[in-house]
């Protein structure tokens, strides 16, 4: 079993009972399990919510900053997914926005996150100022972007909000 599963598939393969899901696990989202009192990285988190969403969504933001290894994430911060739900448990922050097949990639354990242009783009749009400043110098010590990539994200997404700060900061 993994460290972080989805309980109705683990009891139905017969790996747990119920009766130890309740007792020896617990639950991270609805029906997402990891072993009680483990200590859980924001990869694990990402992937717990990622199988909330029944494998369906895209972790973005922070998140995905964080597993291209971007240091000094706080592992208490919600995951950010691109996942139309507007009812996500606490811990999660769905975003339902246009990401183009050219800005996802699949990582290990085949969770699905923005590519590093996409994800720059966001960081510099959400938040105050001084977070997308930090959060996007972060990023940049982890893995090298360039500012011309980001834009032309910007350029694929005109009217989402955010977009003219990414502009007004990048003049």
């Amino acid at each position: 079993m993994h460290r972080v599963f989805i309980g109705t598939e683990a009891v139905a393969a017969g790996e747990v009972t119920k009766y130890q899901l309740r007792a020896h696990y617990q639950r991270l989202f609805p029906d997402v399990y990891a072993g009680r009192g483990v200590p859980l990285s924001v990869e694990d988190k990402a992937f717990a919510a990622f199988l909330w969403s029944r494998r369906r969504a895209v972790v973005t933001g922070v998140a995905a900053s964080a597993l291209y290894g971007a240091k000094w994430v706080d592992v208490q911060a919600p995951i950010e997914l691109n996942y139309p739900n507007n009812k996500s448990p606490h811990g999660i922050v769905a975003h339902d926005e246009t990401l183009l097949d050219d800005e996802v990639r699949t990582t290990r354990r085949g969770l699905a996150v923005t590519t590093l242009q996409r994800t720059a783009f966001d960081l510099a749009r959400r938040g105050s100022i001084s977070q997308a400043v930090a959060r996007l110098d972060a990023l940049a010590n982890a893995a090298h972007f360039a500012i011309d990539d980001v834009l032309d994200v910007t350029a694929n997404h005109p009217g989402l909000g955010g977009v003219r700060r990414v502009l007004r900061s990048s003049l």
